[in-house]
């Protein structure tokens, strides 16, 4: 099925403006700083400073997320999960899972295709949904997580994550096995 230029179009325009959107919201946020710093230059200046100090705390931890991503994009490779998540995987698969759905970035329904082959070539069920569960833990924003909850927090939230994920992923393989 041809898609026609009219539907490429209303997909780019719709593109547009959601760029366009932040824009828009950034020009007005400092068009009303400046309306608060005109009424009142004190208050004007403690919103610009409390600005610039979040901005300040949070660009180093945007700078660890980037790189982060980076390396994800690099060495994640899809031909790794179909080798190490078969049926007969054992623990390696289960750790082969955590840590892909870990580390996987883009949109959840661009792995979709991949998790169907994996099942087709004999992939247990299981560790698909350890995969998928794990994706729930964003590798990338886990230092900003950490800044604003705290490192402990952020581990154990981490973990319990983990371990749901290899719970949930044991207890849809006893369904899978109990209805072949």
């Amino acid at each position: 099925m041809k898609k026609s230029p009219q539907n490429n179009r209303s997909k780019s325009k719709d593109s547009n403006k959601s760029g366009k959107g932040s824009w828009i919201f950034m020009t007005l946020s400092v068009l009303l700083l400046g309306i608060v710093y005109l009424i009142n230059n004190d208050k004007g200046m403690m919103a610009a400073e409390r600005f610039y100090h979040l901005i300040m705390e949070i660009l180093p931890m945007l700078a660890v997320v980037f790189a982060i991503m980076v390396l994800t994009f690099l060495f994640l490779k899809t031909s790794v999960l179909i080798k190490y998540m078969g049926k007969g995987s054992g623990i390696k698969g289960w750790i082969i899972a955590i840590l892909a759905g870990i580390l996987s970035v883009g949109a959840i329904y661009l792995w979709f295709p991949v998790l169907k082959t994996l099942m087709e070539k004999g992939g247990k069920p299981g560790l698909v949904a350890t995969f998928l569960y794990n994706r729930g833990i964003k590798l990338h924003w886990l230092p900003l997580m950490a800044l604003y909850f705290g490192l402990k927090y952020v581990i154990i939230l981490t973990l319990v994550t983990i371990l749901i994920s290899i719970l949930q992923g044991l207890i849809i393989d006893f369904f899978f096995r109990r209805a072949s």
